[in-house]
């Protein structure tokens, strides 16, 4: 990712009656605003993490990563003051 956009909200205590869970097919438990039909939550076990969906607001702080230029392996080995003699091939023995 080069672009993230930060902002927050306050949070408050969801009434989980209002939502209808289920599993989707990534084995995930989603939850959808009953009234409305909009996703709300997604609970992803295998990761521990559980997200609550939120539009990202007008005004939020932007941070844009630059791709840096690619390192000249040349110019980085010889800044380090590499030396072969630090690799060292050997093959195992029976």
């Amino acid at each position: 990712m080069s672009e993230v956009a930060v902002f927050e909200f306050d949070t408050i205590r969801y009434d989980h009656e209002l939502y209808s869970w289920e599993w989707n097919k990534n084995n995930n438990l989603t939850g959808t605003n009953k009234k409305t039909g909009e996703h709300c939550f997604t609970w992803q076990p295998h990761g521990s993490q559980f997200t609550i969906v939120a539009e990202v607001p007008e005004k939020c702080l932007i941070i844009k990563i630059k791709q840096p230029e690619k390192l000249d392996k040349d110019a980085v080995l010889k800044a380090l003051g590499f030396d072969k003699s630090w690799v060292i091939v050997s093959q195992k023995v029976k």
